[in-house]
Order: C-alpha cells, then sequence, then structure tokens
C-alpha cells in the first residue's frame, strides 16, 4: 500500500498478527512514554522487514511504527510468512541477521546516549542519515528530511537543546537549516567535528 508521511501502521498495545515489508519510504519505530515523550527505536529503510515480533512472539505491540516519508509497504499476514519462512529455510537465516543487526544498532545507541554528548551524537546521527536517507541536492549536499523535533527523538534530548545545538553548528557552516529538512553538505565533515576534542555540547 502506498503510505503518506505520518500514516501510524501501529502502536503499543495492538496485536502482533502481521510483518511490513518497506519497498520505499522510510519508518521509524518508537515508544512513547506516560508523558507521551518519544524515544526512536530504530529507522526502517527500503528493503527491510519490521514487526517481525509478530512471527517470534505474537501478543501485543510494544512499540508504534510511523511513516517517517511516503513510500510503499507491504502487509504480510503472519500465517503467510510463517508458511514462506517454512518452504524457504534461507529466510531464517536473513532474519536472524536482521535481528543481530537491530541489536547492534541498539548497543550503538546506547553508546552514544551514554559515552557521547548532543552535538556529537546529532553531528554523528546527522551523517548517517545524511548517506542512507539524503535526497541529493544540485551543490552535492544532501537533505536530510527530518524536523527538529525528530531529531531530538533520535539522539535523546530535549527539543529546545536540539535546537540550540542545530542553530550553533549552523553558525558553523556544517549544517544549513530548512523547513523540517537539514542540509548536509559533507557527512565524513561532520564524522570528523564529532571526534574532534573541541566538540563542546549546548547541554543535554
Amino acid at each position: 500500500m502506498q503510505c503518506r508521511r505520518f500514516t501510524v501502521l501501529y502502536s503499543a498495545t495492538n496485536p502482533a498478527d502481521s510483518l511490513f515489508f518497506v519497498e520505499s519510504g522510510l519508518v521509524k519505530i518508537v515508544k512513547h512514554g506516560p508523558d507521551n515523550k518519544e524515544v526512536l527505536l530504530a529507522l526502517v529503510r527500503p528493503g527491510e522487514i519490521f514487526g517481525e515480533e509478530a512471527l517470534l512472539l505474537g501478543g501485543p505491540r510494544h512499540s508504534s511504527a510511523e511513516v517517517l516519508q511516503e513510500g510503499t509497504i507491504f502487509v504480510i499476514p503472519k500465517e503467510i510468512f510463517a508458511r514462506f519462512c517454512s518452504e524457504t529455510p534461507q529466510v531464517w537465516r536473513m532474519l536472524a541477521e536482521l535481528l543481530a543487526q537491530r541489536v547492534c544498532d541498539l548497543e550503538q545507541k546506547v553508546e552514544l546516549l551514554l559515552m557521547r554528548d548532543v552535538e556529537q551524537r546529532i553531528l554523528i546521527n546527522l551523517a548517517e542519515l545524511a548517506e542512507a536517507v539524503g535526497v541529493p541536492q544540485e551543490d552535492g549536499g544532501h537533505a536530510v528530511q527530518f524536523s527538529q523535533g525528530e531529531i531530538a527523538s533520535l539522539v535523546g534530548a530535549t527539543r529546545e537543546t536540539t535546537s540550540s545545538t542545530l542553530n550553533a553548528l549552523a553558525r558553523r557552516g556544517l549544517v544549513k537549516l530548512g523547513r523540517r529538512k537539514l542540509i548536509v553538505s559533507d557527512p565524513q565533515a561532520l564524522r570528523a567535528v564529532a571526534e574532534s576534542p573541541r566538540v563542546r555540547s549546548v547541554g543535554t
């Protein structure tokens, strides 16, 4: 099905009775706290599946999935996917590799939250987003079509701190700020600055 931005594919407590395949677009997997604060757990890119807890655990969902960039997403009933896996055993290996990569991604996220300051987290995540889902620009840069609130959720910081940090990075010429997007001219330059001992966070 063709899904527009902000489409909620499932929410926490919904029954886990299907998996999803992203043909195009971008999906975020998030958890919401009691105060509705959002924590971004994963970004699902084209060619990947999500909602695999339907196959492995069943029961209710523990997170929510929302479309970040418009695209085509296939909904696969649990029973059909399980039968396909039984008929095509190598799919189990692919699924295991996907889950292992998700664990590695979560470990990296925890490491960034505990060992890096806000500015470093923003720089590293923007570099990765620019390379993975950035829209090429005429000047050679990459447009990351995320709002500042979404960046805040991604890096685990308040929106106010994220906005102050992004404005500081823009003044230094590292990013350009636009409406619901940021322009990254050189992802490798962002990584180099993130590793520099001179980096200081605006706050937490």
